[in-house]
């Protein structure tokens, strides 16, 4: 039976399954489904067409006592087609409003109270991706010293996103010569972003006048190492907040479990790369994705929400909610949308 030969009330019960399992974790028996029919269908009837779900692949039985669970082209099937999705409520307007639009207002910052505001709202993982540091346009850059050839690069973009980074220049540089680095660097490369930096650094120091000027060769070097390629360009920052919120479902909850869980969110290249391929279409609409990696154990009974934000006509981040298969899409799918076009709104504001 495929997903176009699915009968109404198959498709009801269906609905009426997965909406009781997000609700309660426990394997829906017939007898709890009759229950819920607004048909008063008897349980033997239920058993048939849950015979049926379970042949076509929407369902399963865990132990052969137990009631059904949705599978994951259950759940595919269920936020395709059969989810009707929820509003949000008046405290959780209020609640994300009142947490991305009060505190420091920098880029950074903001992230932050994204992520938690997510968790918090959706009690799952809130997670926000930073645009990468090839996208970034440089609007200010500064070079501190620390000591024993040691720089501090502070990087801002005009998007009030800010990077740091230490480097050690080939030699020893005063304040005063940092001081006349950063402002050589604003005033003729601001606007640019990083790679078109290197780029033009690269033709400036070919040039005769900074083969002859040696104070403009240490600003040139200095820069060059500054903008140097990291693997931050190709994957920007991930702020995650509520990991462990989700020791509160039991299928998380013992040790090994956790430990995964945990793993996974230290692996920010893995986690990118996760939350890239769920939104790689992302046409301006939070996607769903079910079971995050294939061949993985880790991952395979979690879910995410995820949407894509942008800053001038550009889609440069993400951000969203990592929870359990058994959701509350209803209500993620709104909340990742409402928080990623208020985000979004405040992050191109500042």
């Amino acid at each position: 039976m495929s997903e176009e030969l699915l009968s109404d009330r198959a498709r009801r019960l269906l609905k009426a399954l997965i909406q009781e399992y997000i609700r309660t974790g426990e394997p829906v028996g017939s007898r709890r489904l009759s229950k819920l029919s607004e048909e008063g269908l008897s349980p033997a009837t239920i058993r048939n067409i849950m015979a049926d779900l379970e042949e076509s692949g929407f369902v399963c039985q865990p132990h052969l006592s137990a009631g059904r669970v949705p599978t994951e082209k259950g759940y595919r099937f269920y936020v395709d087609v059969l989810l009707e999705r929820a509003s949000l409520s008046s405290w959780d307007i209020t609640e994300i409003n009142r947490s991305l639009r009060g505190g420091d207002p920098s880029a950074n910052h903001l992230m932050s109270r994204a992520s938690h505001v997510l968790s918090t709202v959706s009690n799952n993982v809130g997670f926000v991706i930073s645009p990468p540091m090839s996208r970034l346009v440089m609007k200010h850059v500064e070079f501190l010293r620390l000591g024993e050839r040691r720089v501090l690069v502070i990087l801002v973009g005009t998007s009030g996103i800010v990077q740091n980074r230490v480097i050690q220049p080939d030699e020893e540089m005063s304040q005063q010569e940092l001081d006349f680095a950063g402002r050589y660097m604003v005033a003729n490369l601001a606007g640019f972003t990083l790679p078109h930096i290197r780029h033009k650094l690269v033709y400036l120091m070919s040039e005769e006048k900074a083969l002859y000027d040696k104070m403009l060769q240490k600003v040139l070097k200095l820069g060059t190492a500054g903008f140097h390629d990291t693997k931050a360009e190709v994957e920007g920052d991930v702020y995650v907040d509520g990991a462990a919120r989700l020791m509160r479902y039991p299928e998380f909850a013992d040790v090994k479990r956790m430990i995964e869980i945990f793993e996974m969110f230290e692996q920010k290249s893995r986690l990118v790369k996760i939350i890239s391929e769920c939104i790689r279409d992302d046409k301006g609409e939070p996607k769903v994705a079910i079971g995050l990696e294939r061949g993985s154990s880790g991952t395979s009974d979690f879910a995410m929400v995820a949407s894509s934000y942008t800053y001038g006509d550009q889609s440069v981040g993400s951000l969203g909610i990592l929870g359990p298969t058994r959701m509350e899409y209803a209500r993620a799918i709104p909340l990742v949308d409402y928080v990623a076009r208020v985000f979004e709104g405040i992050l191109n504001r500042n």
